[in-house]
């Protein structure tokens, strides 16, 4: 009998590690300190190795009708004027 993985934390990160090792045929065991996992209402920037991943699990749907597709990053100073603009996500080439 295969010992399951205990991952402590079922946060975005421990979630897609327990479906990755699920897929696998590997034996999880999750901890998770609140009794009910709710919604918290803030926006979760993906890099684009992470959304790789998430793609790879067959979640690439999923995420594609939840998300907001980031298409540059831009840092502003206090009155608004632009200091630094590059592409990212799709806009900046990655698949």
């Amino acid at each position: 009998m295969q010992h399951p993985v205990i991952i402590a934390g079922a946060g975005p990160g421990g979630l897609v590690l327990a479906l990755a090792l699920h897929q696998r045929g590997i034996p999880v065991q999750m901890f998770e300190a609140v009794h009910e996992l709710k919604p918290l209402g803030v926006g979760i920037n993906l890099l684009p190795h992470s959304v790789r991943v998430l793609h790879d699990l067959g979640l690439e749907e999923g995420l594609a009708s939840l998300a907001i597709q980031t298409a540059e990053l831009r840092y502003v100073n206090k009155f608004g004027q632009l200091i630094w603009a590059e592409p990212r996500g799709m806009a900046a080439g990655y698949h």
